[in-house]
């Protein structure tokens, strides 16, 4: 009986617990009396918790906010923040924990430390899909996250079975080697049902830009340049999906504005051109935009995923060239780069809007690199079965 087994969910990263989040959610609306504990290897495990979920292990919010490997400064910062003995402490609990079953939602080094239990294991990688493979073999610091490597590879023959992104990632994953591999979907493309915003309708002379600056503390410093940006499009909307609390004060030029609309917690203008700060409508935002500019990782994919073109741009060295690239290969013919010069976004996000074909592109690219809504539940109907079966842990 589920109830009586333990799933131990091990996540790595913000946009993984998000994840997870609904995974856990969807396995606990089949069954509410499964007992479900997560160990957030980044982060404090918000969604998960939030999900229903018991957080256990050593658990710490780190200054790079997940993303270690990007740049020697975020490394450097995590580790004086006690990255090594958190590691340390949560490679030790990991060793000692005895769940019945285990359930992996990250990358390569989520996978490592989930080796570390004596129990069942299945994988669900959200970060790596055949699309992002780089023609040069990959980088250092991004050897993981640029492709499948043999390292990764071994571990995964380890799992149950291995949940991939997409279905093309899954076929490329059983020819490597890796026959238990298959695709239920994308969960992050569940949880994105919205009606647009109530005022921003047609009659805006410009584009209505969905701004993604993401959750991390760059994102002030990237919602500047955004802002900069749209001070050149006359006529446009902004809506800024925000989610580190206050927004800033208004630049230069920019004056306070009144707007009854749900979500929206400030209101700027500069003549003709509207500026909205918006909670907790993400969804809303992405079906209300003509276009997208972002600096974000998952709301990106979700963006292409929903048929949202998205313009991007790299903020060094928080959010790298090497990461934008790698973005738009897996996001393909929805996504432009551009400069992080207001100008260049400016002219980026005029061009794709005035692109009648732009939204086409997006639109075949998100369906076939993020895929249609259900995949929570279908992997939750999987791990129903898997929890009421005989529980075998696959040989090293």
């Amino acid at each position: 009986m589920t109830t009586k087994r333990t799933l131990l969910v091990v996540a790595n990263g913000h946009g993984e617990d998000v994840v997870a989040g609904r995974v856990i959610a969807a396995l606990l609306a089949l069954r509410p009396e499964q007992r479900v504990e997560a160990i957030p290897i980044v982060g404090e495990g918000g969604a998960l918790a939030a999900a229903g979920a018991t957080l256990v292990g050593p658990r710490r919010a780190l200054p790079s906010g997940g993303v270690t490997m990007h740049a020697w400064r975020h490394l450097r910062a995590d580790v004086r923040a006690g990255l090594i003995g958190l590691s340390v402490r949560q490679a030790t609990w990991l060793a000692r924990a005895k769940p019945d079953a285990v359930l992996v939602v990250g990358d390569f080094y989520a996978e490592l430390l989930a080796s570390l239990t004596r129990a069942p294991r299945r994988l669900l990688q959200t970060l790596v899909s055949v699309h992002h493979e780089h023609p040069g073999g990959g980088r250092a610091g991004r050897y993981f996250m640029d492709g499948f490597r043999a390292p990764e590879l071994m571990l995964m023959r380890r799992f149950d079975k291995v949940y991939a992104r997409d279905s093309a990632t899954a076929d490329k994953l059983r020819a490597l080697g890796v026959p238990r591999a298959t695709s239920l979907g994308n969960p992050m493309m569940d949880g994105l049902a919205g009606e647009p915003l109530a005022g921003a309708p047609q009659s805006f002379v410009g584009p209505r830009v969905a701004m993604l600056p993401g959750s991390r503390a760059y994102s002030v410093r990237s919602v500047l340049v955004m802002i900069a940006a749209l001070e050149r499009l006359p006529g446009a909307l902004g809506m800024v999906s925000w989610t580190l609390g206050p927004p800033p004060a208004p630049p230069p030029g920019w004056e306070s504005d009144v707007v009854d609309t749900a979500g929206v917690v400030a209101a700027w203008r500069l003549g003709a051109t509207r500026l909205w700060w918006i909670v907790d409508r993400f969804a809303s935002v992405l079906r209300t935009a003509d276009v997208a500019v972002g600096t974000a990782g998952t709301a990106n994919e979700q963006a292409v995923g929903l048929g949202v073109p998205l313009v991007v741009f790299p903020l060094p060295p928080d959010y790298s060239e090497a990461f934008v690239a790698n973005q738009a290969r897996l996001l393909g013919g929805g996504v432009t780069i551009c400069a992080p010069r207001p100008e260049a976004l400016a002219a980026a996000l005029n061009a794709t809007w005035r692109d009648r074909t732009a939204r086409e592109r997006a639109m075949q690219a998100g369906a076939e690199r993020m895929g249609a809504p259900g995949a929570s539940r279908a992997l939750a109907g999987e791990l129903v079965e898997w929890l009421e079966g005989p529980l075998v842990r696959t040989g090293e």
